[in-house]
């Protein structure tokens, strides 16, 4: 399954997704991630937090749900995510690199109807965040493929 190219130049690093996981006692757990990029249109990559449910979820798991939510945009992803990268260098605290194969792709828009997504920036003296975000999405990415 792939997603299409809209989603995935929509999803280059910065965008809100809720992501959706469940433990071994099939309890759903929904979280709120803006590490989110898409590699390629098979495969999307999470930044997510050492400490989170949703990792424990993943290692216990690997199932995994997210709604992507843009302007004009509104995506239901499901598939199976596997932890790639134990500990990311570009995040300021202990995160994995979740890689997930998109193996479900809904599109949950809707004829007439103009969705407005969720944003977020940063507070005046914070913008360093940007800088960081930007290492965090380039790690996400991956390197540049060599053929």
């Amino acid at each position: 399954m792939e997603m299409p190219k809209n989603l995935v130049q929509f999803l280059l690093g910065g965008q809100t997704c809720v992501v959706a996981t469940v433990d071994t006692k099939c309890s759903p757990s929904t979280t709120v991630m803006s590490w989110a990029v898409a590699r390629n249109p098979q495969t999307l990559t999470l930044g997510v937090d050492h400490r989170s449910q949703s990792l424990q979820n993943i290692r216990q798991n690997g199932r995994i749900a997210l709604e992507v939510l843009g302007d004009d945009l509104c995506y239901g992803l499901r598939g199976s995510a596997v932890i790639e990268k134990e500990t990311m260098a570009s995040t300021p605290f202990p995160c994995a690199l979740v890689a997930v194969r998109v193996e479900e792709v809904r599109d949950h828009g809707a004829a007439g109807i103009h969705f407005v997504g969720p944003r977020y920036s940063f507070h005046a003296g914070k913008e360093h965040r940007k800088g960081v975000e930007e290492a965090v999405f380039a790690e996400l990415k991956g390197p540049a493929p060599t053929i």
